[in-house]
């Protein structure tokens, strides 16, 4: 049977919403943290801290999210989840101290879930299995694409500004393009209805997924690992080797350009060489990347940020769609929603602990040395879960 054309202007439309969720309300932190340091006097427990809140906040979004996965539309959930992030960076931007700071952190994380738990879905909408990894990779790819583009802006407005320490005015740009967004996801997506279903919150809804086990220890490890690698790096190229404020921003966008590189190429890999196999060279790969940290001179701080942002940023999209494998269409944001739950604590626990070893310990070479330790961990993980045959649509064991 001949597959259906796949509809990539709304796929790109509905992966701008990971833009928001994951580009605007998470990952801007990383670039713009230096600045807010400096403004607001942070210290490294205290950066730790705002990142914890930002994915704990997430946590409790998840948990909402999960519990009205079954009664309540997931177009509907993506675009309230828009809005409460959005809501973030307006305060964000106009934060005169930390407890606004932590608020909107708070808002820009706990509105991510609605986002994130329900994007694979809609734009897995229709789409055969085959090809699932090459269309979900889009979603990374769209976050990677607009990621380049954020350090640059926040360098340049620096630049016109005449003051390196500007930060409130990106995260109102920001606010003001995920409203711009949200007009046009109502305008131009007419998502399918779907059946409701009761119990999307039961454990048992998670247990029923091949592999679960692993899948959850592979998906703690590496949130432990991406909520923590990034936030820092800014800190550790100024602080520890000296880069200047400018030089390290601009590193952060060739993160961005690796994540809109490996997005395409990681996901292609796994309709073809399976989920497991691509997700434990993934991680292995980006063990590596935390040891490279260390070296603290060009091109490696380079080639570690490029790997990094290419491994890493496709790893959500291989997870969902290694859910989304043996899932039905509404029962997704149920069982995602389920595994994120166990994503939360170790994505909070990252950032407290790495902060915490940056401060006792005067650099950041103990942190990252700990998060290789843990990415490690997590391609191990990876390498236990079963494999998919994508294209007859049906799971082998592992050997």
């Amino acid at each position: 049977m001949t597959d259906q054309p796949i509809r990539w202007g709304r796929i790109l439309t509905i992966a701008l919403a990971g833009v928001v969720s994951h580009t605007f309300g998470r990952t801007s932190l990383a670039v713009l943290i230096p600045a807010m340091d400096d403004d607001l006097g942070l210290s490294g427990t205290v950066t730790g801290a705002l990142g914890s809140v930002n994915l704990g906040s997430y946590l409790v979004g998840v948990i909402i999210v999960t519990f009205l996965a079954g009664r309540v539309e997931p177009f509907t959930l993506l675009r309230s989840g828009i809005l409460v992030v959005a809501s973030g960076l307006f305060v964000l931007g106009t934060a005169s101290g930390t407890p606004q700071v932590v608020c909107g952190a708070a808002l820009a994380g706990s509105g991510g879930a609605g986002i994130w738990l329900t994007t694979p879905l809609l734009a897995s909408e229709g789409v055969p299995p085959h090809r699932r990894g090459a269309v979900m990779a889009t979603l990374t790819a769209t976050m990677g694409a607009i990621f380049v583009f954020v350090p640059v802006a926040a360098t340049a407005i620096r630049e016109i500004a005449d003051d390196g320490g500007v930060w409130r005015q990106l995260w109102l740009i920001e606010g003001v393009c995920s409203l711009l967004l949200l007009a046009l996801l109502w305008w131009r997506v007419t998502p399918e209805s779907t059946t409701p279903i009761e119990g999307a919150f039961a454990f048992r809804s998670l247990t029923q997924l091949r592999g679960w086990r692993p899948a959850v220890g592979m998906y703690m490890s590496f949130a432990f690992v991406a909520a923590s690698f990034s936030l820092f790096a800014g800190r550790a190229f100024e602080n520890d080797h000296g880069f200047s404020r400018n030089h390290a921003t601009l590193l952060l966008s060739v993160l961005g350009l690796g994540s809109l590189v490996g997005a395409l190429i990681f996901g292609r890999l796994s309709d073809h060489y399976g989920r497991p196999r691509v997700m434990t060279i993934a991680m292995a790969i980006t063990s590596g990347t935390g040891l490279l940290m260390l070296a603290g001179a060009e091109p490696w701080a380079a080639v570690a940020m490029f790997v990094y942002g290419a491994t890493s940023f496709a790893y959500p999209v291989l997870t969902a769609t290694f859910v989304r494998d043996q899932v039905d269409q509404r029962e997704f944001t149920g069982v995602f929603g389920a595994m994120t739950i166990f994503y939360g604590p170790a994505s909070i626990a990252g950032p407290a602990v790495s902060g915490t070893l940056a401060d006792r310990t005067g650099d950041h070479a103990a942190t990252y040395l700990v998060l290789a330790g843990v990415a490690a961990l997590a391609a191990v993980f990876a390498s236990r879960l079963p494999r998919v045959d994508h294209a007859a649509g049906t799971q082998t064991p592992r050997a």
